[in-house]
């Protein structure tokens, strides 16, 4: 981790830009990021810079900001789509801020929202501007719930390729098979898939990711869905979404958002 802490991915690729136009590269950057969210705040604080340079002004960050959580898979984005209430709502997200050693914590309150920076870290408008269009996707994600059944508030892996117009490759077929049927290894996906195993391999490989990662960030939706749906244990959940045991979830789930999925739990029943 750097001395200045960490940022969320989303708001560094929104302001880099990355992928635009590429939906393969897009679709390997949201399953990557599902499983490992974060990067150095200096990271941050350079495609901040670098934007500015450019001439984008706080609403060009904040516009892509907003198109790039539209195929966010992480749990600490999830969770938030998950959440019934904007009580819950808010409250996963300044959990969320406690939770991971942020460069720049933003707090929402009643008031309005408080960016706080860590000692050695620096703040920045454009950062700055990032970080509350998640704050107000947040407001306009509880709006548009009452209208829209709980199983459709959370986005799949599937769904992020069909937005991206990536649903034809291989790995965007792996995850539509992990979602919707559970975990499988490797020759039972190529099976499914009229394929051999050393030939999915490949494709996968060539997309840009690894059959681990699409595994992890697979397993980590199926567990929100069940964590959202109330549906047994957290050990039950761990077990039905397919990882080894409950500490192996929680595990990942740190590693992917700072956030536990007990946290996540007891949150969405609030």
């Amino acid at each position: 981790m750097s001395d200045q802490g960490l940022a969320y991915h989303t708001v560094v690729s929104a302001m880099r830009d990355r992928s635009r136009g590429d939906p393969k590269g897009r679709f390997a950057l949201a399953i990557k990021a599902a499983v490992s969210g974060h990067v150095a705040h200096i990271e941050y604080r350079r495609a901040a810079a670098e934007r500015r340079a450019q001439g984008w002004s706080e609403d060009t960050v904040a516009r892509a900001v907003y198109e790039w959580l539209q195929t966010d898979l992480n749990p600490a984005v999830q969770s938030i789509r998950a959440a019934r209430s904007r009580e819950a709502v808010v409250g996963l997200y300044n959990v969320y801020n406690r939770s991971v050693p942020l460069g720049v914590r933003t707090e929402v309150h009643e008031g309005g929202t408080r960016r706080m920076p860590s000692s050695v870290a620096k703040d920045d408008e454009l950062c700055a501007a990032g970080s509350l269009a998640v704050v107000g996707w947040i407001g306009r994600d509880v709006a548009s719930k009452a209208a829209r059944p709980p199983e459709d508030w959370m986005i799949s892996g599937w769904r992020a390729a069909r937005y991206l117009g990536a649903e034809r490759q291989a790995s965007a077929e792996v995850a539509r098979l992990l979602e919707a049927d559970g975990d499988m290894d490797l020759r039972t996906l190529a099976a499914s898939l009229g394929s051999s195993a050393r030939t999915l391999q490949r494709q996968i490989a060539a997309e840009g990711l690894s059959l681990t990662e699409l595994r992890m960030a697979c397993r980590q939706t199926v567990a929100l869905r069940l964590i959202q749906a109330g549906e047994g244990s957290l050990g039950q959940v761990a077990s039905l979404a397919g990882f080894a045991d409950q500490a192996h979830m929680a595990r990942a789930f740190k590693a992917a958002s700072g956030l536990t999925p007990g946290q996540i739990a007891r949150m969405l029943a609030a």
